[in-house]
């Protein structure tokens, strides 16, 4: 504060002696005008160059001209983007592609003239919607369904891309929903067929969505009519959005290429990659192009398409109508493996899917469950099967209450895991779940729990002790929690299930209701386990 009380005198002491100065010397002053630098005195004597249009014509279509005019000789000239507009000696502009750019005229001694010329990008000649315009081959199959590939239905947001619509998984709007084909990996192709009333130059434009960053010369190869097309330098940038998953879409232009009477385009991924591909559009010169709509296929229909087989048993996939020539993929044979004849063997507890194929057909994929061996006199009750969550849906995520969530979700397998689906609730305001099961007689068992503390967002993370927030009453019995029983504290973003033994209750003989009440913070939950004594 003293510097500031200081400093302030001594510049308004300044600027009245500035002042003074400034009054005592006017005929100085005045003659400091005239002093100008040379620089700013030539700028200012110098005249702009005037250019002009033959016609006024600054909107070109592609490969049309227009000569223009300088008003001195001898300019030379340039162009900002010779990607959109060349310019000749002599001032001739020649649209070679879309966009816009800026033509300068210099010389010597003038101010430099420039005018703005467009070469505006006219409609498409066709446009193919790539979900059902693409053939949707899989390497092992498992996507390659009628309703586009496997094609996520996205909710589009609007106005965030001028180019084309965006997405945000799990983002909530009334827009309708998009599809979009998705997910590829290795070996992964699509195939586009389309015809033209004669060969001609088009270009082609591939309308694209990812988020991540992308060069395309690394995801896949692209040919047409069996000549693979130039994708160095075409690269994705990536997008931020919601929860790190939005989806942006834009334009890749593929080139000038030459199409024929009937053409074939092949895409071929590389690597697995989370790009989807959109739209395809072609821009004839003359040429009138159709899409050669891919053969139809029927698809191949199972008896189930959910089965659940035991540890070291087995279970028979049934194709409907006696149908020959089928093959079969696990997705995972470290969880299920299966045989040529469809036969699924149950490896280890957990879920994966088996995929059925047929050449020329739509391949159906199962979900199979692998459960634990059954215990001799062990009774299994499951948390999802309460009355609470009879109206959830398997695999449903809600941020606000109770989800089912399927194995190998955000707890992935266990070796204590049912293999099934297990409770989650990320509410606060707590939960009771009400189960019923059938026991064969009235006995003392042994109750225990299989589960998982709560994941920690940010906040520290923490064992969960069952007596803090939970109570359980078996037959409209209290039972009594030991103040031991705890699932370990989670290890960053991912818990791991445990099973924690509870202590002895007593069974009846015919239906049994285990009621588990918690408050506040809930754990994950997945089955309740009643042993033999």
């Amino acid at each position: 504060m003293k510097k500031t009380k200081f400093f302030l005198p001594a510049v308004a002491f300044g600027l009245l002696l500035s002042m003074g100065l400034t009054a005592c010397n006017q005929p100085a002053d005045k003659s400091s005008k005239g002093n100008q630098t040379s620089s700013q005195q030539s700028t200012s004597q110098k005249e702009r160059i005037a250019v002009t249009a033959e016609g006024d014509k600054k909107s070109l279509a592609l490969n049309e001209t227009v000569k223009l005019t300088a008003n001195v000789t001898d300019v030379k000239w340039e162009t900002s983007d010779a990607n959109v507009a060349t310019v000749s000696e002599e001032g001739v502009v020649t649209a070679v592609g879309y966009g816009d750019a800026t033509i300068t005229a210099k010389k010597e001694g003038y101010l430099n003239g420039t005018i703005a010329i467009s070469v505006p990008r006219p409609a498409a000649t066709a446009t193919f919607d790539l979900t059902t315009a693409a053939e949707h081959y899989s390497a092992d199959g498992w996507w390659e369904l009628p309703t586009g590939g496997m094609g996520f239905a996205m909710q589009t947001v609007n106005g965030w891309n001028p180019i084309a619509q965006q997405s945000s998984w799990g983002q909530q709007t009334e827009e309708p929903a998009e599809t979009f084909i998705g997910g590829f990996g290795v070996g992964d192709k699509e195939t586009v067929k389309f015809t033209a009333s004669k060969a001609d130059k088009a270009e082609l434009m591939l309308n694209i969505g990812n988020s991540d960053e992308a060069n395309l010369a690394e995801i896949m190869t692209i040919k047409l009519n069996g000549t693979a097309i130039n994708l160095t330098g075409k690269t994705l940038e990536a997008h931020a959005g919601d929860w790190g998953n939005s989806l942006e879409f834009a334009d890749v232009s593929l080139g000038n290429l030459d199409i024929a009477a009937n053409n074939t385009l092949e895409f071929e991924f590389l690597q697995a990659t989370n790009i989807f591909l959109n739209e395809l559009a072609v821009y004839a010169k003359e040429a009138t192009v159709t899409l050669t709509n891919p053969a139809a296929k029927q698809q191949i229909e199972v008896v189930n398409d959910k089965l659940e087989v035991i540890v070291e048993e087995t279970v028979n996939i049934q194709v409907k109508n006696n149908l020959a020539g089928v093959t079969y993929v696990s997705s995972d044979e470290t969880i299920a493996a299966v045989s040529n004849a469809g036969v699924v063997t149950g490896v280890k507890v957990g879920k994966t899917n088996v995929t059925v194929k047929k050449e020329g057909m739509y391949s159906v994929r199962l979900e199979i469950t692998v459960k634990p061996k059954p215990v001799a006199g062990q009774i299994l009750v499951e948390a999802e099967s309460a009355e609470e969550l009879a109206e959830l849906t398997p695999g449903s995520f809600n941020m606000s209450g109770p989800s089912i969530m399927q194995d190998g979700g955000m707890m992935g397998g266990s070796e204590v895991h049912s293999g099934s689906a297990y409770v989650m609730n990320f509410g606060s305001d707590g939960l009771t779940l009400t189960m019923k099961f059938q026991a064969t007689a009235n006995a003392t068992m042994v109750l225990s729990v299989v589960g998982s503390s709560p994941v920690s967002m940010g906040g520290e993370a923490a064992a969960y002790v069952l007596k803090d927030g939970m109570s359980i009453k078996l037959n409209n019995n209290n039972v009594t929690i030991p103040e031991t029983a705890e699932f370990p504290a989670p290890e960053g973003y991912t818990s791991s299930m445990a099973e924690v033994v509870i202590g002895d209750v007593a069974v009846k003989s015919g239906e049994n209701t285990l009621v588990v009440t918690i408050e506040g913070s809930c754990p994950s939950l997945d089955v309740f386990k009643l042993s033999a004594k």
